[in-house]
C-alpha cells in the first residue's frame, strides 16, 4: 500500500520572515490573486500554495517554491507578500524544514538529511555572499518593475526599486495607458525598467519608449530555471545578473 503523500508549505516554515504586500503612491495596490491569475496566468508545473518537495538521494530541488499568494486563508494571508523564497535567510529556513520533515517521515536516512541539509545551508550562505558583492556597484540606482515580487531580495541586498507597474501581457494597452506609464518612469527617474518572462518584449520597447530607462527581464519564479540542485543558485545570481548588467550602464 502507497504511503500519503506528505505536503508540506515551506512559506510557513518555523522562521521565516514575512513581509506585507507594498502599496502606496508608487507601489500601486493591487489584488496578488487577480494578477495571478488573468495578468500573468503562469503555470511552470508548480502550485503556488502548497509544493511537495520530494528529495532524490537527499538533492534540494529549490525551483519548487511555496508561493504564498493571496489564497483567501485569512486577513493577514492577504496582506503577506508570497515571495518569500528571494530572501536567502528564508531560503536557509525552508532548508531546515525540508530536512525535518524528510527525517521524520525516513528516519532510517535521517543523519543523511541532516548533512545534505547542512551542506545546503552552507552554500546559500556563500550564494548570498558572492550576490552582496556583485550588487554593490549598483546599490541605490533606481529601477521600476512590472510585477512587485522583489522587496525580499532588494531588502536583504539593499537594491532601491522605485516602483511597480501592473500590466496584462495578454491584452495590448491602450496609447491613455502607455502614456501614464511613461509618464510615471519619467517623474520616478528610473534608470531602468524590468520585465519578465511572461511580458511580450514589444509591450516593454512600448513602455520604455520615449523614456530614458533601459529595459530588461528579471525571472523572480524561475520559469527559466532548469529544475535541479543548482535550481535556487542559479534563480538568484540571474536576477543579480540581470539587476547589474542593466543598472550598471548608467554609472
Amino acid at each position: 500500500m502507497d504511503q500519503p503523500r506528505i505536503v508540506v508549505t515551506l512559506a510557513d516554515a518555523p522562521g521565516i520572515d514575512w513581509l506585507n504586500v507594498r502599496t502606496g503612491e508608487t507601489f500601486e495596490a493591487h489584488d496578488h490573486a487577480h494578477d495571478h491569475d488573468d495578468a500573468h496566468d503562469h503555470d511552470h508545473g508548480h502550485d503556488h500554495d502548497k509544493h511537495t518537495h520530494e528529495m532524490d538521494d537527499g538533492h534540494h530541488d529549490h525551483a519548487g517554491h511555496g508561493d504564498e499568494h493571496a489564497n483567501g486563508k485569512d486577513a493577514d494571508h492577504r496582506s503577506r507578500d508570497g515571495h518569500v523564497w528571494l530572501d536567502p535567510e528564508n531560503a536557509r529556513k525552508m532548508v531546515a524544514e525540508i530536512a525535518r520533515v524528510l527525517a521524520e517521515a525516513d528516519p532510517a536516512n535521517a543523519e543523511k538529511y541532516k548533512s545534505n541539509a547542512a551542506r545546503s545551508d552552507a552554500d546559500i550562505v556563500a550564494l548570498a555572499a558572492d550576490i552582496a558583492r556583485e550588487l554593490e556597484p549598483v546599490k541605490g540606482k533606481p529601477y521600476v518593475v512590472f510585477h512587485d515580487a522583489y522587496q525580499y531580495f532588494e531588502r536583504r541586498f539593499g537594491l532601491s526599486a522605485l516602483g511597480s507597474i501592473t500590466l496584462n501581457p495578454e491584452a495590448k494597452p491602450s496609447a491613455k495607458r502607455l502614456t501614464e506609464i511613461r509618464k510615471k518612469l519619467g517623474a520616478l527617474a528610473a534608470s531602468c525598467v524590468f520585465s519578465e518572462p511572461q511580458f511580450q518584449a514589444k509591450l516593454v520597447a512600448a513602455v520604455t519608449e520615449g523614456t530614458s530607462a533601459r529595459s530588461g527581464i528579471l525571472d523572480p519564479e524561475g520559469a527559466l530555471v532548469e529544475p535541479g540542485p543548482r535550481a535556487y543558485d542559479t534563480l538568484l545570481r540571474n536576477l543579480a545578473t540581470g539587476l547589474k548588467t542593466c543598472l550598471v550602464q548608467g554609472s
